[in-house]
């Protein structure tokens, strides 16, 4: 009987491995195939066109060529790097000093009012790019309800349009990412044990400086990521600087924009689209090596 047993097939056997590697392997097939078709496979097609020639009245001509990586140190072109930097940094700053407090609060709220602020703050991802950037343009217009209370209250001496400027971009984005980044902290934040503020408060801390000296280090690894989210969305932007901002502070989408559709430039657009992906790959990595590190103490 004992021999019997001992011969039955068990979940270690090598047909039954066997069988898991093979259902593994077909439940990652068809997101491996999604990747590649749709972010592998276009990559790979802007590098092959960033190589190519560029003729005039044509949008990619036959040949290689590297003129368009060296015209990459056009200044007009390093400007709109930095400008994009600049304010993926600020927007970056904003959005977290507004969202991580915010996010903390309502986690220790009880559940039913957790469940609702999730709620408004999926409601705020249905509008639209296009609908935000409107209503920020009736906004800070002449006759908008922001100007007409700062003059109201004497603080503008008499009304003008707050944008075109470097404040109505950010200010947009800040309110665009917000919920993203909201969401995307909240499990980390609901997390957290809930006794470690007050261990600190017990030991004679401030509940700001409990917050920022217990709490904000043990987030580090989700602020991190949070901030590369809001950079890539800065970076990437495109219609919130060409409408509210001054084409001195145009970001890099807006550049590439103008690059293929008014110099019909496409290897020297696909270029800088390059450039700015591997900028981004470089930012993914190093947020990456900071979780590492923080998972490793």
């Amino acid at each position: 009987m004992s021999e019997a047993v001992a011969h039955l097939p068990n979940a270690e056997s090598p047909p039954r491995r066997r069988m898991a590697g093979f259902t593994q392997a077909a439940l990652l097939a068809a997101p491996a195939l999604f990747l590649l078709l749709f972010s592998v496979t276009p990559i790979l097609l802007l590098l092959r066109i960033s190589l190519s020639h560029h003729e005039e009245g044509q949008l990619v001509a036959s040949g290689f060529d590297l003129a368009q990586y060296r015209q990459l140190a056009d200044p007009i072109f390093l400007r709109a790097v930095l400008i994009s930097l600049a304010l993926a940094a600020l927007t970056s700053a904003l959005t977290l000093a507004i969202a991580f407090p915010a996010v903390f609060f309502i986690s220790r709220m009880r559940r039913r009012a957790q469940v609702a602020w999730l709620v408004f703050i999926l409601g705020a991802l249905s509008l639209s790019e296009v609908l935000v950037v409107f209503a920020f343009q009736v906004l800070l217009s002449s006759s908008g309800v922001l100007v007409e209370a700062l003059t109201g209250l004497h603080l503008m001496a008499s009304p003008h349009s707050l944008y075109p400027n470097l404040g109505a971009v950010t200010a947009c984005l800040v309110y665009l990412v917000l919920p993203y980044v909201m969401l995307f902290l909240y499990p980390a934040v609901s997390k957290l044990d809930a006794e470690m503020p007050q261990a600190a408060a017990t030991m004679g801390a401030s509940p700001i400086g409990a917050f920022f000296r217990v709490t904000t280090p043990l987030m580090r690894g989700p602020l991190a990521s949070a901030a590369a989210l809001v950079a890539i969305f800065t970076v990437s932007s495109y219609l919130t600087p060409l409408v509210l901002g001054r084409p001195e502070t145009w970001t890099v989408g807006v550049q590439l924009s103008n690059t293929a559709m008014e110099a019909v430039n496409m290897p020297l657009a696909a270029a800088q689209a390059v450039a700015l992906v591997a900028a981004m790959v470089g930012l993914l990595a190093l947020v990456r090596r900071i979780g590492a590190e923080r998972t490793a103490k």
